[in-house]
């Protein structure tokens, strides 16, 4: 009886990761689901733990976009710098990498460089903030001149379990 509780209670906490990446815990294992502003287009990320937890994998997709979107974010931990770092591919050949800094109620991901498949950059930052247990709010910005323009703000919503 107690090894069936005790089982319960970790699928309740969700998958375990490498204790570097705990602020990224509170999505593993969880699909989240959040709406653009247009209110055309959702974006869907599914979490997971990779190699018993030594990396985060974040794959989403957009639908209701004119063409088709998707992605695929790996986090790990960077011992020499001692931050979680990341890298972003995307399914129109854009790609991006940067870190994940834990932040007071969620993480925020400093400016870094995003290049477009043709190899134009632009500078982004983002923050996900919590919203409860169930939820968080991402704000993305893009740096024009010495100004952050927002790209958009959505707040995601924990929906089913990842796929394994």
């Amino acid at each position: 009886m107690l090894a069936l509780l005790l089982a319960l209670s970790a699928q309740a906490q969700g998958p375990a990761v490498n204790s570097q990446l705990e602020p990224l815990a509170f999505l593993v294992g969880s699909c989240w689901r959040g709406t653009f502003p247009d209110g055309r287009r959702t974006d869907t990320h599914c979490f997971t733990p990779v190699h018993s937890g030594a990396f985060v994998r974040d794959r989403h997709v957009v639908e209701g976009a004119p063409q088709p979107y998707s992605g695929e974010t790996l986090y790990r931990w960077d011992a020499e710098s001692r931050v979680i770092r990341f890298n972003y591919y995307a399914s129109d050949g854009s790609h991006s990498a940067g870190t994940a800094l834990s932040a007071a109620n969620g993480l925020v991901f400093p400016e870094e460089t995003h290049r477009a498949p043709d190899g134009n950059a632009m500078l982004i930052r983002s923050s996900w903030t919590r919203d409860g247990e169930d939820a968080y709010v991402v704000l993305s910005e893009a740096r024009e001149g010495e100004a952050w323009r927002r790209l958009w703000q959505m707040r995601m919503v924990r929906t089913v379990p990842a796929p394994p």
